[in-house]
């Protein structure tokens, strides 16, 4: 069972996760994620609004296919967002690396990060422009999802515009 809900999961963020015998196609989650963070963008362009994108699936690997990159490829190729805008939290290997990650969220720099539940789930605060999360997959516990909206949704923050996404 396990073997099979791993597969699943993978099926069904992207086909390309379980073998690379397929191609990319219109109507995955990399392109309905690429599609919705674009539209967000756009929408709180002139706010230098900001977005998170979690997946526990795919993450960054330099130099090896993975969702977050291809994220990033359609975002800079379909939809003209600028590549120094769209970063991933493993790009940060020390803390002061980290730090500038956070600081670019919170002045704008920086528009949309990725990350795992483990890396930008906790320690986090970049949410003074944040407008929009995104859950490519779903965490195994509750508390993990509360973790990962927590990064944009502060308590007692009265911010209307988030928009939390899953598909």
């Amino acid at each position: 069972m396990l073997i099979a809900t791993d597969y699943a999961r993978k099926m069904s963020l992207d086909m390309r996760m379980v073998s690379g015998m397929y191609e990319d196609h219109p109507d995955n989650k990399a392109t309905h994620c690429a599609n919705n963070i674009a539209k967000y963008y756009n929408k709180y362009n002139a706010q230098k609004g900001t977005q998170f994108v979690f997946s526990d699936l795919g993450t960054y690997k330099p130099n090896e296919w993975n969702v977050y990159s291809e994220i990033k490829r359609k975002l800079v190729e379909d939809h003209g967002i600028p590549a120094n805008e769209v970063r991933f939290i493993q790009e940060a290997k020390t803390d002061k690396q980290r730090k500038d990650l956070i600081k670019g969220m919170n002045e704008g720099k920086i528009r949309v990060l990725f990350g795992s539940t483990s890396m930008l789930g906790t320690g986090v605060n970049a949410q003074k422009r944040a407008v929009a999360v995104h859950h490519l997959d779903t965490p195994w516990r509750p508390s993990d999802l509360a973790q990962r909206d927590g990064r944009a949704i502060r308590k007692a923050m009265k911010l209307p515009n988030i928009l939390r996404t899953t598909k």
